[in-house]
């Protein structure tokens, strides 16, 4: 059923709707009234919240320009984009720079001999082992490490060999002593060797003149007088040994000792700390090398870095400590010594550290009162012996026993206090000279680069032997033990001598190839399950701070500790006491320094194998079935630092071969592969170099010499970063200028918010004559002081500048119509050609007024409250900044408080409205009710009427 609803009475034929509609409207007049001046209140609300987003946008345009440096703006522009580009950040060095790119970064490549398919037959290899080149025995030396730091002079090297070949020899470009030997050696003029022995190197005329020979500078150049071998006269066939131009000194850093591992230096904050003690005649005297803190716990030193500072540490705290006859000092073998008088007994000892060790100092003075440290330096590209076998040095009695293929027989006495190459020359100079008059042994570096090669020259047929002492085994530790049965072979390849490359002081940051290892938390679960979570943040510098760190967790009660393993080469985690049942576990919970330490995991099993060792020379394992394919997927798979392809050459019998490219440029990048038994046949198709660049001059010889491990330069010049893209013959020049356009940008960013700003005022505070029309803050009082505020700003001068530009007008900005702003560019660049620190004051100057504190007296100091609120010398910027925040101020800014009130007027408004509508919906009802009686009284009444009229 349906039907219509209507307002009219039935009875009464009134239309009550209608009626109660105008009752109503009649009552609602005031409700009307409050919602006209609601809608006013909300168009005042919109025109503040729009004034405050623009004074908002002119305090930032205003801050950008002081905070973001924007005067500094500089642009980089190179004479050839092919060979480098730069970028140029704020306060970027202006000036025109000389650069020539020598060559760019390589990365390792090496190539594997040829095999006839890849996915059928099996190699047979059993492992292949990859570890950092940093294993290696020998290294490249940079020339700038020598005469005590200060470098080679490059140039042009003359040597005339005996038969009178004359030689010029160009060294304007070399960067390393390799680059020097290979340039001498394959000059290709003069028969010469050249090598180098302990700090020297050494030249032999190799000519079979008859004639003195020489070597000298060339016309403009000392570079043979700089490298210690300028000789005159020499007889022919002479070997030259030079001057010493590689030795330990007061400025050697402590990071270059022990074979680039360094000296372990623990800082620990207060007055008391030190690193070892040194106790003469039962005088206990301590001293810290490390971080200096006075009696408040406030840093005053820095840890020493140098071995001068060393000696300068010890010396302060023996005089302090009343024995001043105790005098600390460097040898000329490059060792640490500590002379006393004659009756002296002076022992030094360690502090729960390793310092002492490090510095070669460990131990006790002999009779004489004189304690001589152990050395700490090897020669040029060599290693020291004491950081063979992880840096356990040679083991055994010392003694090496060699019998020769020509039968003859002889030993010598080795020690750790000794560098490799010392040892290696201490072999072949006792072998003597055999019947075909060359040297019966020759000792080098083996080919993998971990171990030595002793090669037999006499031409003989027995056996060549090489042992040492029973149950004291040196040739053993070396390596290079035949047995008792001896070789039957001309040479003999000894093991892999796992020379330390990591320890205690080794840089955070110069792991995983330069990336370093990031922070992080790491979880620890010990072998009894308990479990403890260290947090390494960036004051962890070393792995001896992590270490620390987690040999620490849970105050030490973990079982589990931490220390550089037994190879020298990573990180190992072991039971802090045997026993436990539950295998160790390392996790990283945030970061991945534990994943990129090698020690996230958990142990393999209980007992012997509970451990965790981070080592970085790691082992790919094969079956004898794996094919070509497969062993590629394993090397991949295993993430040992390489990335391995397959290549064909197109040959037609073995055209497939296994490429292993290293994933980190330059030399750092460079890595030691060893395919024990199974030969690959590798040859090396790059071997990994860095960058080089010469910096400064047109002539490479006077020029700095810059390396980098990516083709990246960084600090070079002052905020610029340089991007190598091609090699040139020729100097190419990288202008940085200063970035006018960027400057200018940027005033018109504020200038553009400025014009805004003004013009959104003008806009709320208009009146149209011809429309009758008006703003929402017309006549409002914080409008217009905000108004007059900004004009009186733009035309004042800046507060406390006496420099040449002082007001806008000054550098071209004026007042346009309607109050705007406009840039004379042309004038404005004039100004800042002509003084740009005068410009950049007038826009950026700030200088505080007030002090921090007011001293009331008696040590009495209290906060000033208007400490950074009064300026003695504020820019038209940093002015505009200062005002607008006052304007926006998120607690007391004008525009947030007046904004907050009539938010307050509008949510009043509001309630009354709504308190209004409340009244009128009451009054309805009434109405409605009073409407509804009086129907059914009508009702009734017809009722009754009708009922009596039936009755007539």
């Amino acid at each position: 059923m349906s039907g219509v609803t209507s307002g009219v009475g039935l009875f009464s034929g009134i239309d009550r709707n209608q009626i109660i509609a105008q009752l109503l409207q009649l009552e609602a007049r005031p409700r009307t009234q409050a919602q006209a001046r609601l809608v006013q209140f909300q168009a005042i609300n919109a025109a503040y919240l729009d004034l405050s987003s623009r004074m908002q946008a002119l305090k930032t345009a205003s801050s950008t320009i002081r905070t973001k440096n924007v005067f500094g703006s500089a642009a980089a522009t190179s004479s050839d984009d092919k060979v480098l580009t730069a970028t140029a950040s704020a306060d970027a060095a202006v000036g025109s720079y000389t650069f020539i790119v020598d060559r760019l970064v390589s990365t390792q490549q090496r190539l594997s001999k040829g095999f006839a398919d890849k996915t059928t037959t099996g190699l047979g290899a059993t492992s292949f082992s990859f570890e950092s080149g940093k294993a290696r025995l020998d290294r490249d030396m940079s020339l700038s490490d020598l005469n005590d730091g200060k470098g080679v002079e490059r140039g042009k090297v003359v040597i005339t060999d005996s038969k009178g070949n004359a030689a010029t020899i160009d060294l304007s470009k070399a960067a390393s002593v390799n680059d020097v030997l290979e340039a001498i050696n394959g000059n290709g003029v003069a028969k010469v060797t050249a090598s180098v022995r302990d700090g020297k190197f050494v030249v032999k005329d190799a000519a079979g003149g008859t004639s003195a020979w020489s070597i000298s500078d060339a016309t403009g150049s000392t570079t043979a007088t700089s490298l210690g071998i300028a000789a005159t006269g020499l007889a022919a066939g002479a070997t030259s040994t030079g001057s010493t131009v590689y030795r330990a000194h007061s400025d050697t850093l402590l990071s270059t000792l022990n074979d680039a591992n360094g000296v372990s230096i623990k800082s620990t904050v207060g007055n008391a700390a030190y690193n070892f003690s040194i106790n003469v005649d039962g005088d206990t005297i301590k001293v810290n090398v490390g971080d200096v803190y006075d009696t408040d716990n406030k840093l005053t030193e820095s840890a020493v870095t140098t071995m001068g500072g060393v000696v300068k540490r010890i010396n302060d705290a023996l005089t302090a400590g009343g024995h001043s006859e105790v005098v600390a000092s460097i040898d000329e073998s490059g060792k640490f010594k500590l002379t006393g008088a004659a009756s002296s007994v002076v022992t030094v000892a360690e502090n729960n550290s390793t310092t002492a060790k490090d510095l070669g100092i460990l131990g006790n003075s002999d009779a004489n009162g004189l304690l001589t440290g152990k050395r700490v330096l090897a020669g040029i590209n060599s290693t020291l012996a004491s950081t063979l076998n992880g840096g356990q040095g040679i083991g055994g009695d010392g003694q090496v026993n060699f019998t020769t293929r020509d039968g003859f027989s002889f030993s010598i006495n080795l020690t750790s206090d000794s560098s490799l190459d010392e040892i290696m020359r201490q072999i072949e100079t006792a072998s003597g000279t055999g019947s075909n008059g060359k040297a019966r042994l020759t000792v080098a570096v083996a080919e993998k680069g971990t171990g030595l090669q002793i090669t037999d020259n006499t031409g003989g047929t027995s056996n060549l032997y090489v042992t040492g002492s029973p149950l004291a085994d040196t040739a053993q530790s070396l390596g290079i033990s035949t047995g008792a049965l001896g070789v039957s072979s001309s040479s003999v390849t000894g093991s892999n001598l796992q020379h330390q490359y990591m320890a205690r002081s080794t840089r955070l940051a110069d792991l995983n190839a330069g990336k370093g290892v990031g922070t992080g938390k790491i979880k620890l679960t010990d072998s009894s399950g308990a479990t403890a979570t260290i947090d390494i943040g960036d004051d962890a510098k070393t792995l001896g701070d992590i270490i620390d760190e987690i040999n620490s967790a849970s105050g030490g009660t973990l079982n589990l500790v931490a220390s550089i393993n037994s190879n020298g080469d990573g990180v190992i985690i072991k039971e802090r006491t045997t026993g436990g049942t539950v295998k160790l576990s390392i996790e990283d919970q945030s970061g991945s320094v534990a994943k990129f330490l090698g020690i996230a995991g958990t142990a393999s099993g209980t007992d012997a194998a509970n451990k965790l060792d981070g080592s970085l020379e790691k082992t790919v394992t094969f079956e004898a079935s794996d094919t070509l394919q497969k062993v590629m997927d394993k090397i991949n798979a295993a993430g040992v630092g390489v990335s391995a392809t397959i290549i064909n050459d197109g040959s037609s019998v073995a055209p497939y071969r296994l490429s292993l490219t290293s994933k980190s440029t330059g030399s750092n990048g460079r890595v030691l592969i060893d395919t024990g038994s199974f030969s690959l046949g590798l040859s090396t198709i790059d071997k990994g170099q860095d960058a080089k660049v010469f910096f400064g001059s047109t002539d490479p010889a006077k020029a700095v010499l810059l390396t980098s491990s990516t083709n990246t330069l960084d600090g070079v010049i002052s905020n610029v970063k340089i991007d190598l893209k091609g090699t040139s013959t020729d100097p190419e020049t990288l202008t940085i200028s200063r970035d006018t356009q960027a400057i200018e940008d940027q005033i018109k960013v504020f200038l553009d918010a400025f014009n805004t700003a003004v013009t959104r005022v003008g806009q709320n505070m208009r009146y149209d004559d011809a429309t009758k029309q008006k703003g929402a803050l017309l006549g409002d009082s914080t409008a217009l002081e905000l108004r007059s505020a900004l004009f009186r700003m733009v035309q004042s001068p800046a507060k406390g500048l006496t420099g040449k530009y002082t007001r806008l007008a000054d550098i071209g900005i004026k007042v346009g119509d309607g109050g705007t702003l406009s840039l004379d560019s042309d004038k404005f660049r004039a100004a800042l050609q002509d003084d740009p620190e005068a410009v950049k004051s007038l826009f950026v100057a700030r200088e505080v007024d007030s002090d921090e504190y007011i001293d009331l007296g008696g040590g009495v100091k209290v906060r000033n409250p208007n400490f950074g609120k009064e300026f003695s010398k504020l820019g038209v910027a940093s002015a505009f900044e200062e005002f607008a925040n006052r304007y926006v101020d998120s607690a007391t800014g004008i525009l947030t408080l007046r904004k907050k009130a009539m938010d307050n007027q509008i949510e009043a408004q509001n309630k009354r409205i709504n308190d209004f509508t409340a009244r009128l919906e009451d009054r309805r009802a009434i109405l409605e009710a009073q409407f509804i009686a009086m129907e059914k009284a009508i009702g009734q009444m017809q009722t009754q009427q009708q009922a009596l009229g039936s009755l007539g």
